[in-house]
């Protein structure tokens, strides 16, 4: 029995496992919505782990980050980094945000992958540079407060930005390109769990806000995904038709 209250101590307070596992009260709505709450949030940071796992590989793959917009990429990881301060400094619950963690590292091996790729040797010691400067500066606490606010203030736009950078990218080219499937019908459902889980654990409206409308950006990334689905491939049977026809 105690090793099994010590397992639910990560999902509900004391308080709640003695009104559900001691009197056997089950009217306890909030008790029942924490629990849902840590669920989710341990399965989006067990997600997290692999979550650009796919992403990874085929741009390791294809040797290529075709279609993958490096700005976007940059966006990306200056908002993950503001919510990763915000979380620390705020010293909200990991099961919250913990998440952001292992985006933050998946983030900088994709961008670091797609400027060796692109031969652009010098960009990528430069960024990892400044990122691994930035880093450690935050868990020293060497980073004033203000501008660990202004980062998460933000970090709506970065998020919205890098988003909306890839889609129109997207539309440019016809083509997803290079972006993994998984990883991005990964990061929609991620986002909608959040909104949940935020909601319960912290209760903060700027992290709630960030993570609505991030959703709301992924999702127009998953329905490019739909809607330019075998779009490379078509391109060349239709390049290949034309060129029999020349012949």
């Amino acid at each position: 029995m105690e090793a099994f209250q010590k397992l639910m101590s990560y999902f509900m307070s004391a308080k709640c496992y003695e009104s559900i596992f001691i009197k056997f009260d089950f009217s306890q709505v909030d008790c029942f919505k924490m629990m849902i709450s840590k669920t989710l949030s341990y399965g989006i940071i067990a997600g997290s782990l692999l979550l650009k796992v796919p992403q990874i590989l085929k741009i390791m793959a294809a040797k290529s980050g075709k279609g993958i917009s490096i700005m976007s990429e940059l966006m990306m990881i200056v908002a993950l980094f503001g919510s990763m301060s915000y979380g620390y400094t705020k010293q909200f619950p990991l099961s919250s945000y913990g998440d952001v963690y292992f985006l933050y590292i998946q983030s900088i091996i994709i961008l670091m992958l797609v400027l060796a790729f692109e031969g652009s040797y010098l960009i990528a010691l430069l960024s990892l540079t400044t990122i691994g400067g930035a880093s450690f500066l935050l868990f020293t606490n060497a980073i004033p407060i203000d501008i660990i606010l202004t980062l998460n203030a933000a970090n709506i736009g970065l998020t919205c930005m890098s988003k909306l950078n890839q889609a129109f990218l997207n539309f440019r080219n016809g083509s997803t390109g290079a972006l993994s499937a998984i990883t991005l019908m990964l990061q929609f459902l991620g986002g909608v769990a959040r909104i949940f889980t935020s909601i319960q654990e912290t209760g903060d409206f700027n992290l709630i806000l960030t993570y609505a409308i991030t959703s709301v950006a992924n999702f127009i990334l998953v329905f490019q995904l739909f809607y330019y689905w075998n779009s490379d491939a078509k391109a060349a049977k239709k390049q290949a038709k034309q060129a029999k026809k020349t012949n």
